[in-house]
């Protein structure tokens, strides 16, 4: 009887096991972060929820955005993204226009009517890129 119940308690512990390791796996926070780390691209939404903020990894740099609605009417409608980055300046010295051309279209891919409004650092980097052109 003793040797049935060991059974049973080491069948649930692998079951839990399995189950965390697949819930790790898959948690989109650590997914974020791992594409920040590899420097690849990764956009963490709920769109459904139009209060909560977005976050997306872009060439190893984290940016935020922030979803406004134009009234409570239309909930579901987003009218514009405010988007900034906390990033050193170091990291965001390295993106060209090409690079915020590319995060505006990938961002526009989730939400094509809104307009994209940049924090004043990031303007300051993208109109800086584009003079020197």
């Amino acid at each position: 009887m003793l040797v049935l119940i060991l059974r049973f308690a080491l069948l649930a512990l692998l079951i839990y096991v399995v189950y965390k390791t697949v819930q790790f796996l898959g948690d989109p926070k650590r997914r974020l972060k791992s594409a920040q780390a590899k420097e690849h691209f990764y956009f963490l939404d709920e769109q459904k929820n139009t209060r909560k903020n977005f976050k997306l990894a872009f060439k190893g740099v984290l940016f935020e955005g922030e979803k406004h609605i134009p009234s409570k009417d239309h909930p579901l409608f987003i009218h514009t993204i405010f988007v900034w980055s906390d990033a050193p300046e170091e990291k965001l010295k390295s993106f060209t226009e090409e690079d915020f051309l590319e995060l505006e279209n990938k961002i526009k891919a989730h939400y094509p009517d809104c307009k994209i409004d940049w924090d004043s650092s990031l303007k300051k980097f993208k109109n800086k890129k584009a003079e020197q052109r």
